[in-house]
This record gives C-alpha cells, structure tokens and sequence, in this order.
C-alpha cells in the first residue's frame, strides 16, 4: 500500500559538518546553485538536470533536499525538486510524468510477496516503466511453489534483481511507526503495518469512560483521500477511512494483524489449500438495511476484476483460478472464475495454486464488498454522503473536501454494541507541524506523522509510540527517460547517497538504512546483499555510461 508521509528528523551534513553549515548547504542547494567547480573527469556529456517529485510534507522536503545536495556534492548532479498535493503526485506516477519521484510502500500483508509482485511487467503498482522477463518469471514461479524455503529462494532471487542489478528503484530506509495518541484513548493498538480499525476503541478520562455524546475521536490523515470507494483507492490516506466504513470477508487482528472473522465467521479449507469456503454472519445487514449475502462478494471482485473500474489492485484476485485471464479479456463468462455463491451465506474461492498469504490478502480493502444497488444507481457519485452505502462500523456522515471527513457510528452493524465511539473527524492536514500544534492544544487525539524539526523534543513525550514497521522508504526511477533508462546511471545515483546518516541525523526515529527492499522483520525470508554507499564507485559508473563527472574533490 502507498504511504504518503512517513519521516522525522531534521538535517545534518552528510559529509561531518556542524548542523549549521549543513542548514545553510540545504538551503543554498534547495535554491538552485550549482556545486562548487573542480577538476573534471575528462570526456563526457553534461549530465542533464533532473527533476524529483515529492508530495506535499516537511518530512518528504527534508530528505529530498539531503539527497539533492548529496547527489551535488558527490556527482556534480543538478536536482529540481518538485512538491505536489497528493492527488496530482498520484496522477503523476500513474502517467509516468516523472523524473525521480518519493514513494513508500506499506506491506499489504506479512510477506515478501506484496513488496516484490508490485514490480513485475505492467503491475497496477509498479509506476517505473521498468519490465524484466526474468524477474517476472521468478515471482510467478513463487507464486506456485509450496516449499517454503524454495520460495523464499525465488523470492530473493528476483529481489536482486531489483536491488542490485537493475534497480529501477533506491530503497533509502527502513520506517518505524511514530504514533502520537493522547493517554486518555484507549485500546488502540499498535501493530506492524499501522493499521487502526478504531471500532473497539474508546475515550476514558479521570478513571471514567466518557458517555456517548463525548465519544469523539478527532485524527489527523495528512491528506485528502484520492477515493473512498475500496476497490479503487491506492494509498494509505485512503485505507484509514476504508477501515472504518466497510468490513471484509477477514478482518486482522489490530495488535498481531491474524486474520481473524469479520463477515465471514468461519473458513473451511481444501487439502490441498486451493479452495477456501467462507460462511457468511446471517445477522449482518448493509447500512440501508438490505441483507448482506455472499453475492455481495461475487460483485464485488468481479467489479474489482473489471478493467472499466481501473482498480489498481485488480491483481490481488488473480490468484483466484481464472481471474487474470477474465481481467484480460480471454475468458468472457464470469462463471468460470473460480469465485461463487452456493447459498446466501456461503462464498466458494477456488485458486491457481496454494497461496500462504491468501487470507492476509482478503483483509485488504480491494477485497472489501461494496454495495451493487448503490453503485449502479448513483454511478461515480455513489461514495458521497447523501448516497453511500456501506457494512462497516461507521457511516460517512459529511466530506468537506480539504477539510474533513465525518464519521458516525453505524446502528445496523452486527456488532454495533460493542462501539464505543459515536463519531470519528479526519482531517486531511498535509503540514506536520500544523498538525503537531493541533495535537498539542487538544484539537486532535492522534497523528501518526512527527515533522523533522520536532524529533527531539517530542521523542521525551509518552504519547509518542516508536514500534517496528513493514514499511520502506524508496524512491522511483523512471526507467523509460534518458538518462535514468541506463542502469548504471540509477545505480550512481544511489551509490552517492548516504543513508545510514540519513538516518541518524535526519529521521532520528530509529529508522534503519535500506539497501534492499524487502523490510528485515519477516519470518523464513532473507533479502540479498544490497549495494552499499560508495561515492567512487559511483563516479566510475557515470562516467561508464559516458557523462562527465565535474566535483570538488
């Protein structure tokens, strides 16, 4: 899943200079002027100015700019960056109307899987241009082996060839989840991938737990959503509220993220651990109060299956037996996808092969029911308030774009009773500090988000949460543009970066350096070798690729 603001610290010279020669290197860079001149390498092409798109956030700025002077200091490279709202640095990655651009990728469940599979030929998330058969031909071959340690081996084969021998993308660090909660919510985990269903938690003060009309849970979701219709949307921004409005087949467990029962009670699975039957609750309902049945489902995916729906995610269902030839058009009848109703209650999902992870993947909010009465009645404006229907425990209540979004509790939810909270208010605040002031006066009871410049001040607090991850940060190349079409040039270009100080004095969170992609806290899964920070090296490949390399040495 994208994320689309994850980073704390502020910036100190990469190169042991004091933190105020190297503020003023970050201002004097981020201002457009060329690296001091020196001796050249000799022959060679000017190397052209290139632009790195970032998405509105302090956190984003302030790397960004380490990583341009880095780039300045080490290769004579000029950098433009570029900061966009969320939505047009969405846009941009889906056209490829990029240079370098930040990203950050959430695993979707707990293995390696969902950080590899997005780069294959033409993934929904794969945004780089970048193919390569070979790669492609090891996650499918993963996709299909049973023994786990020879699936860890395909695995991390084709992760070296991300990593190391292609790259078409710069793996920078390791996140560590940094969450502000006031002390008087409770029951909100913490969990590996962030992820905060809010329905059991609850706001308690002076040993009292507060009456219903008090029951206000205010957060900041650092930008507007894209889209609140889950088969389409991408991002986290997006998720945060998806979790509170619909409930899948399988929820995760908010402080181990097991999949545990949500619309379906119960699963019965096959010997040979290819077909899943679920049995649906009989006593939950939409929010309109029409019966929700397992032909919800088959809706559903098959929406998500649909090409004219765009969703990004589609390829999450094609370990379903049939659903990538149905996507692609060579099967025409949805009956012979392996995805059917044979009662009310009752959801039969048959697959390609064993897949390991299939109950993490239906937890995810592509796989979230959404109701075909509303879609088909109200069309693209079906996710409005006035219009929406959904089986979570809230309701969308109000979207003042820009502004908030307003939650309240569903009544029709089949566990309604234990709902302690009666209204939730997100807002989507792009500035961390402001959110930060927000936080400090009372104005919001969590942020997940610390700007730079407040890392160490805020780290004493004990509202402040540091626990581990299944998160990277990394940058993507646009492979099809010169000269970021050569491999030797995108391997330079990380080579001359120095993450582990990036990590020490800019994220100051406890962040580790990323020289892979794959996050080092999954079980029977170790990544390759990654390439480590080396300047010369990098000044060699350049000039390999035929570009002078003018520094200051």
């Amino acid at each position: 899943m994208r994320s689309e603001v994850r980073l704390k610290g502020w910036m100190k010279s990469s190169f042991k200079l004091t933190i105020a020669v190297a503020a003023v290197c970050v201002i004097v860079t981020a201002a457009g002027c060329k690296p001091s001149g020196g001796a050249s390498s000799g022959g060679g092409k000017p190397f052209p100015e290139l632009k790195l798109l970032y998405n509105t956030s302090e956190a984003h700025r302030t790397i960004a700019e380490a990583i341009q002077r880095m780039w300045a200091q080490e290769l004579g490279i000029k950098v433009e960056l570029n900061n966009v709202e969320w939505k047009v640095y969405q846009k941009n990655l889906q056209a490829l109307d990029y240079d370098i651009a930040r990203a950050g990728w959430i695993g979707d469940y707990p293995d390696p899987n969902t950080f590899l599979d997005m780069f294959v030929t033409n993934g929904g998330n794969n945004q780089t241009g970048w193919s390569n058969k070979k790669y492609d031909d090891l996650i499918a071959a993963a996709a299909k082996e049973p023994d786990i340690a020879k699936r860890a081996k395909l695995l991390a084969d084709a992760e070296d060839i991300l990593v190391n021998k292609e790259m078409p993308i710069m793996p920078i660090y390791f996140y560590v989840n940094t969450n502000l909660i006031k002390s008087y919510v409770k029951n909100m985990e913490l969990n590996a991938r962030d992820l905060h269903p809010l329905k059991e938690v609850y706001i308690e003060k002076g040993g009292k737990i507060l009456p219903p009309d008090k029951q206000v849970f205010r957060f900041s979701n650092h930008a507007e959503p894209e889209s609140i219709d889950p088969e389409i949307m991408t991002g986290n921004v997006e998720f945060n509220i998806a979790q509170q409005l619909y409930e899948g087949l399988v929820v995760n467990d908010p402080k181990t993220l097991d999949p545990i029962p949500g619309m379906a009670t119960s699963w019965d699975v096959s010997p040979d651990k290819k077909t899943y039957v679920f049995h649906l609750r009989k006593n939950a309902t939409w929010s309109n109060g029409d019966p929700f049945t397992a032909e919800d489902f088959v809706y559903s995916w098959k929406r998500v299956l649909t090409p004219s729906t765009a969703s990004e995610y589609a390829y999450q269902l094609f370990y379903v037996k049939n659903g990538k030839p149905y996507y692609e058009g060579k099967i025409k009848d949805f009956k012979q996808v392996g995805i059917s109703a044979p009662d009310p209650y009752t959801l039969k999902v048959e697959l390609e092969n064993p897949t390991a992870y299939w109950l993490d993947l239906v937890t995810f909010h592509t796989l979230m029911p959404v109701n075909k009465k509303c879609v088909e009645k109200y069309g693209y404006k079906w996710t409005r308030p006035e219009n929406i229907v959904t089986n979570g425990p809230f309701l969308l209540k109000e979207w003042a774009p820009k502004d908030h979004i307003t939650m309240v509790k569903n009544p029709r939810y089949y566990d309604a009773d234990k709902v302690r909270l009666t209204k939730l208010i997100a807002y989507p605040i792009e500035v961390e500090t402001t959110n930060l002031q927000m936080f400090e006066s009372g104005e919001i009871d969590w942020m997940n988000t610390i700007p730079p410049s407040h890392m160490d001040k805020v780290k004493k607090w004990k509202e402040a949460h540091f626990t581990p991850f299944l998160s990277t940060y990394y940058y993507r190349f646009n492979v099809t543009k010169p000269p970021l079409n050569d491999p030797r040039v995108r391997k330079a270009l990380d080579l001359a970066v120095n993450k582990k100080e990036i990590c020490e004095y800019v994220t100051k969170a406890g962040q580790k350096p990323a020289t892979t992609f794959v996050p080092p806290i999954l079980k029977n899964y170790k990544s390759p070798e990654g390439l480590e920070y080396n300047p010369d090296l990098a000044r060699k490949l350049l000039r390999e690729a035929g570009y002078a390399v003018n520094v200051k040495k």
